[in-house]
């Protein structure tokens, strides 16, 4: 198992660490599990394997705005996709430089980014 992130300040929830780990496990093994964690109450993380050497990764979030980008709406926020992104990289996956806007449903937003699987 990798070590935690690299970061100073983690807000990622234990339970949403191990899910990632688990997915990265499964990836080494060629059968990863779709992630799907709450972060906060406002905010979930959502991973499914594409099958193509790629996942779709998708954070939803409940808040009156909808800026382009999930780092937009600020370093609170940011220091949680920071968190996951770190742990993604530590199992070698590469996260997207952005989450970008993608759309509003029943009252989430989301954001989402393609993973770079090793």
């Amino acid at each position: 198992m990798p070590a935690g992130p690299p970061s100073d300040v983690n807000h990622v929830p234990d339970d949403a660490l191990a899910a990632l780990d688990a997915f990265g496990e499964g990836h080494l093994r060629g059968d990863p599990p779709p992630v799907r964690e709450r972060l906060r109450s406002d905010l979930r993380l959502r991973i499914a394997p594409t099958g193509d050497g790629v996942a779709r990764c998708r954070f939803e979030t409940e808040h009156t705005r909808a800026p382009p980008t999930l780092r937009d709406r600020g370093s609170f926020l940011a220091t949680y996709v920071d968190g996951v992104d770190d742990r993604l990289r530590a199992w070698g996956i590469e996260p997207p430089d952005a989450y970008e806007y993608a759309e509003t449903v029943d009252g989430r937003h989301r954001y989402e980014g393609t993973l770079r699987l090793p």
